[in-house]
């Protein structure tokens, strides 16, 4: 006789999530099996929600193709599995998924959700839409209209979802008159480290390279050059004195690539000679040849209609055009005079004032944190002075002699206490509209594929809004 059993799944949110619910609309299940039409809901803590169906569990290609039909235009994602379809499922659902997020009442339609097999024989779970498409590296389930959010969906282990907020466009959203003095803006430090092997302590700063940086929501770019024989692409990507594997080329290229299918946004990329005995200045200007169309054509802090669709270069050399005509003041922004290891305000020769935190060897994690959150303070100062002032607050910090690596200063380990990544999730979870400047971090999503990881990113961006 069929018997009726629990079937759980885990569902995973962003932060700030409460009142999650599950509505089913309609479902297949293979002949004879028993079904009940209404899951329970549980809160496990943790922005982790359990959702159990009560029904049989028997495999059969009529569901399977029920479920295929369902997201019919879409894609689907199977747990632990490396198939793109179902050949059998046990049974699946269609759902309207709602919760509460920031004030406001979300709703999620024409969820496809179902229980299988993979070869292992274990019961895995498989989710699609036909809203559901891949972009990049990206999963987007894009939302009904009306919604001001899409979300990425990724999976793990056999029963795993996890909903996260799509950061592809997030400053598509924003007024076209907005500043980018006034924005909040999730950066990278070294941006450009993620091919050095973890052999040489210290050097690597992030895990993912520059295109996936962007489609998490990166929009500041920390950019180190260094002059290379290869004519045709004759800067390189350097930290200190080793070599990133990358060259500018390339990172112009991700750039182009994904402004081209997000022209909405905007990078800010710093760039600097990462050898001061050289100067670089020649060949950027084969690069600002090439890529003419790219960059933001001006030398003061545009508004976002100004500069959509392109890169707004920040020097941190001074770049000597020589006799190349290219006009120097319509190639982006020059920071003012850099101080080494320091918190300090610096003013360039048009004027713009810059408040700068580059405690980069404060190896106690509890001064590196009073720092960093004494800039922060005084960026969200609202008075109309401090709002002409484009701050910058660097949450890294570098390895030293008989110190930690940079991952461990990000995420704990080996005694650090407070590690400065979940320190600042944690002091930039709240409601409302807040000015924090650029923040450029280390290894900002932890390295893995978990997209609840980017809580911190999520954070800065949506204290725009």
């Amino acid at each position: 006789m069929p018997t009726i059993r629990d079937n759980a799944f885990i569902l995973h949110v962003m932060d700030g999530v409460s009142n999650l619910q599950i509505s089913i609309t309609d479902h297949s299940i293979t002949s004879g099996q028993p079904w009940e039409n209404t899951p329970s809901v549980t809160n496990k803590g943790s922005n982790a929600w359990e959702i159990t169906v009560r029904a049989g569990r028997k495999g059969s290609d009529g569901v399977a193709g029920w479920f295929r039909n369902q997201i019919s235009g879409g894609i689907a994602i199977g747990c632990s599995t490396s198939e793109s379809m179902p050949a059998e499922l046990n049974f699946a659902f269609t759902c309207n998924l709602s919760f509460d997020y920031n004030n406001k009442h979300c709703q999620i339609n024409g969820v496809v959700i179902g229980q299988g097999h993979n070869w292992m024989s274990q019961n895995n779970w498989w989710i699609g839409s036909r809203q559901l498409k891949k972009t990049g590296n990206v999963y987007m389930l894009s939302t009904d209209p009306g919604t001001d959010f899409n979300c990425n969906i990724a999976v793990s282990g056999v029963n795993e979802f996890y909903f996260s907020l799509n950061m592809t466009e997030w400053m598509g959203k924003l007024s076209q008159n907005t500043s980018l003095l006034a924005l909040s803006v999730p950066g990278t430090h070294d941006s450009g480290t993620y091919k050095i092997s973890s052999v040489i302590v210290g050097a690597r700063c992030q895990n993912y390279d520059i295109g996936r940086q962007l489609e998490d929501g990166i929009r500041f770019q920390d950019i180190r050059l260094v002059n290379d024989s290869n004519t045709s692409d004759p800067l390189v990507l350097y930290h200190g004195f080793v070599s990133c594997d990358v060259s500018f080329g390339q990172v112009l290229d991700a750039c182009d690539a994904f402004l081209k299918s997000h022209p909405s946004e905007v990078i800010l990329m710093s760039v600097n000679n990462e050898k001061g005995g050289e100067d670089i200045s020649a060949n950027f200007i084969t690069y600002l040849k090439k890529y003419d169309s790219l960059y933001y054509k001006g030398n003061t802090i545009p508004d976002l209609q100004q500069a959509r669709g392109k890169i707004v270069f920040f020097y941190r050399f001074d770049l000597n055009v020589g006799t190349s005509g290219i006009d120097k003041n319509a190639v982006g922004v020059r920071f003012g005079p850099w101080q080494d290891d320091q918190t300090f305000e610096s003013v360039n020769a048009n004027q713009q004032k810059f408040y700068i935190e580059d405690n980069y060897q404060s190896y106690d994690t509890h001064k590196k944190a009073e720092l960093v959150q004494a800039n922060l303070e005084r960026a969200v100062k609202t008075d109309a002075t401090n709002q002409q002032i484009l701050y910058l607050t660097f949450n890294s910090i570098a390895v030293g002699f008989m110190h930690h690596t940079p991952y461990q200063y990000a995420w704990g380990g080996l005694g650090i206490d407070p590690a400065m990544n979940p320190w600042l999730r944690d002091y930039t979870r709240y409601s409302g509209k807040k000015r924090l400047g650029i923040i450029p971090l280390d290894f900002y999503n932890n390295g893995g594929d978990n997209p609840v990881e980017n809580g911190l990113i999520n954070n800065i961006i949506q204290s725009n809004y």
